[in-house]
């Protein structure tokens, strides 16, 4: 067997991967880590989120990132997509600059709605450049059972320390403060998680609020691992397994099309909730939960204009007083809520100015899927899509639970919406995939007994040093963005390899 080339190969740059190599990279400062990303660089520095970049290199940096549709407008793009979607919709609420149809005109079969807007991005940074930084904590079930929940939750603050996140404090001021009282009285009962505000992973930077992108996960790696290495424009086609081990990956050169191998000790593949099942089985690595019990939950979002009592010019503004409400996932309840109101929000409606925003909020619920192995991505062994990867057909559909818990849904968009203004349109379900997470397509579990795809670490059962990361390990039915929890995850992962890398070299054995 040769030797490898490096220690560490991760086949993805997003937050996931970076949480990943930052870790590894920290704990053992002479690793050699490979990074490999399909998409282009971004401008700016690695990894910034694009609400922090001047306004030319954000639109260059979105433009850059639409895989297929590099350097297509959005409502170009839209011109061609699955029939029943309202473009003006689709150009507000779900594809947004930055991103790519998975399927513009996908085939459902008898029984699936199917998630016709499901969406990716391609590029340095990954989503981590682009999303919305919420960074709620999960809840009661929402929460993994099979972690200790002391373990979680060192995780979980020590993701949120990593992505700089932050809450106002206390009762909020201000219009937040008098939009929580209401809320919370509306919603907040016995058994339910109380009425809190949202986490974002935003910070103060004089008087700029800034948006942590995937940079801040990677921090310094760069200067402090001479042995990392981040390298754009680059394919993974396969895994290599060898005699049941993970050695190594075929990669391509999207510029010029060479195809070369990278042997290493340790794979690691967190390229989205999608593309990473669909690289396990270009590898032939095709346990049997692979791209099933695939859940995105539900969304329904709309704005509204609040009423006299919430006129934001009534209220002072400061630092404490600008944010979202957030009404938790409960068990008894299996949505998440928030409302935001827009006046000097640093979230900008595209093409509206500030002055025509004064009076309007945002009024957005998440609902949990009911998981189901039929819910699934399913892969080609014929068909290929844009990168020449198996190509993707999603099949999804709605139980009588799903239904009920979409009309429960309705009727807390209707009831909030109640207590601080008037909807200016009735709430809609948005089309699926709109929310842009997508999980537990490699799921976690703790028996490789065909349920999951890989174990609590990460660890893809039957394959020794192939790990997974992202999205699609979380193993539950949320509402909660998923963002934090795969980073702290994948930082629990991480540091177990760290760990095993460290023993690996105090017994002599390192990559070349």
């Amino acid at each position: 067997m040769s030797a490898p080339n490096v220690d560490v190969l991760i086949v993805g740059s997003g937050p996931a991967g970076s949480m990943y190599a930052r870790t590894i990279g920290d704990a053992v400062p002479d690793a050699t880590i490979l990074m490999v990303e399909v998409g282009p660089a971004m401008p700016g520095a690695r990894g910034s989120h694009t609400q922090n970049l001047s306004e030319a290199d954000r639109v260059a940096a979105q433009l850059l990132t639409q895989g297929p549709d590099t350097g297509i407008e959005r409502a170009t793009a839209l011109s061609d997509i699955a029939p029943g979607l309202d473009p003006s919709l689709e150009f507000r609420q779900t594809i947004l600059p930055g991103l790519f149809f998975v399927d513009p005109r996908p085939k459902l079969e008898e029984g699936d709605v199917g998630l016709p807007a499901a969406s990716m991005a391609s590029g340095v940074g990954g989503m981590g450049i682009h999303w919305g930084t919420s960074c709620p904590r999960p809840h009661q079930s929402e929460r993994i059972s099979f972690i200790p929940d002391g373990e979680m939750d060192a995780a979980l603050t020590h993701a949120e320390q990593v992505l700089n996140v932050t809450t106002p404090h206390g009762d909020g001021t201000g219009l937040l403060a008098a939009l929580r009282r209401v809320i919370a009285e509306e919603f907040d009962g016995p058994g339910l998680t109380p009425t809190q505000f949202m986490p974002t992973a935003t910070h103060l930077d004089g008087q700029r609020l800034r948006f942590s992108g995937t940079g801040a996960i990677l921090g310094d790696l760069e200067r402090t691992v001479p042995g990392f290495e981040l390298r754009s424009q680059t394919l993974a086609r396969r895994v290599i397994v060898e005699d049941g081990v993970a050695v190594g990956a075929e990669l391509e050169d999207r510029g010029t099309g060479e195809r070369y191998t990278v042997r290493a000790s340790n794979v690691v593949v967190c390229a989205d909730g999608l593309r990473t099942p669909q690289l396990l089985f270009a590898s032939d690595i095709r346990p049997p939960a692979l791209g099933h019990y695939l859940n995105e939950h539900y969304q329904m979002a709309t704005l509204m204009n609040l009423s006299d009592e919430f006129d934001p010019a009534k209220y002072a503004v400061d630092a404490n007083s600008v944010g979202s409400v957030l009404v938790p996932f409960s068990d008894a309840r299996p949505m998440q809520g928030g409302i935001t109101s827009l006046a000097g929000s640093p979230y900008k409606i595209p093409g509206v100015d500030d002055a025509a925003v004064a009076r309007l909020g945002v009024l957005a619920w998440y609902a949990a899927k009911d998981i189901q192995y039929r819910d699934a991505v399913q892969f080609s062994d014929v068909e290929t899509d844009f990168y020449g990867m198996p190509r993707m057909t999603i099949h999804y559909s709605r139980t009588e639970t799903d239904l009920a818990t979409i009309e429960e849904m309705r009727k807390n968009s209707l009831r909030s919406a109640g207590r601080v203004g008037t909807s200016i349109e009735p709430p809609q379900l948005a089309a699926g995939g709109s929310s842009l997470h997508y999980q537990g397509t490699v799921r976690m579990g703790v028996a490789d007994d065909g349920t999951s795809v890989c174990d609590p670490y990460l660890r893809v059962w039957g394959v020794e040093n192939l790990f997974v990361g992202g999205n699609g390990v979380i193993p539950t039915a949320t509402a909660a963005n998923p963002t934090l929890t795969s980073v702290a995850l994948a930082w629990r992962a991480a540091t177990e390899l760290a760990s095993q890398l460290t023993s690996e070299r105090s017994q002599g054995v390192t990559a070349r």
